[in-house]
């Protein structure tokens, strides 16, 4: 009789998104999201990527389904879980994303950081830097993606997240397009308080010879939407904007 010990795997030690996408389902990614973010609902959508060449990493990034408690608390802890190779370095890591999209969950796992890296490291490293940029190019693709191919969802994002990625514009100069694609609008076409204009559907929508978008902003949507200013306006057939949140009077500022 051949007493030799057959051995069977009962637990798969590789870090998740260490793994080809290829091998993971829905599940588990919404798993490990919750796992992660202790958040009891599943993510609204998530991008899993890796980069090779001149720089090494792989970032597994989620938009939660709903907004946290603290969303508006600029100063509360926010950020990536930082590895490298696949060592636990810090919570937290705030570097690798701007301020406007501090409610993206996720994890970075760099093959190029040094192992004993710091936050105050990373605030000048070129790297960090490189990475920053990327990953943050990666989040907005993949909300544009969500708009496009998925409305009821990407309203959903917006009535939870939009006033916050209003401040991108302002904070990230570089990308300021890309924002600007993403942003939603109440207008005087559908009078709805809703906002589900986009700047693409505005500009479709200019008259022949206009040449400016025009807005209103005013502290509600009823004070914005019988504004006398829109007379005019009206008259010549030609759609406003109605801004009419806070955080639009001081992007006007």
């Amino acid at each position: 009789k051949d007493d030799t010990p057959e051995w069977e795997s009962v637990n798969d030690a590789r870090a998740l998104w260490t793994r080809s996408k290829s091998e993971l389902t829905d599940e588990d990614y919404t798993e490990f999201y919750k796992r992660l973010s202790h958040d009891f609902e599943a993510p609204l959508t998530w991008s899993h990527h890796k980069v090779e060449g001149k720089r090494e990493y792989t970032a597994l990034v989620y938009v939660p389904g709903r907004a946290p408690f603290d969303l508006w608390n600029r100063e509360a802890p926010r950020g990536l879980k930082l590895y490298v190779k696949r060592v636990f370095i810090l919570d937290d890591a705030e570097q690798f994303l701007p301020l406007y999209l501090r409610f993206v969950k996720g994890v970075v796992d760099s093959a190029d950081l040094p192992l004993n890296v710091s936050r105050e490291l990373l605030q000048h490293d070129p790297e960090a830097e490189a990475m920053r940029g990327g990953i943050t190019r990666k989040v907005l693709d993949l909300l544009a993606r969500l708009a496009e191919d998925d409305p009821e969802k990407y309203a959903r994002f917006w009535k939870d997240f939009g006033n916050v990625l209003k401040e991108g514009p302002a904070e990230d100069f570089a990308n300021r397009e890309r924002i600007a694609k993403l942003l939603r609008f109440s207008s005087t076409h559908t009078a709805s308080e809703t906002p589900d204009v986009s700047l693409a559907d505005y500009l479709g929508r200019m008259q022949t010879g206009q040449k400016h978008v025009y807005y209103v902003t005013a502290d509600t949507f009823n004070a914005a939407v019988g504004s006398p200013h829109l007379e005019r306006l009206k008259a010549k057939n030609i759609e406003v904007l109605l801004l009419h949140e806070r955080i639009d009077g001081r992007s006007e500022e």
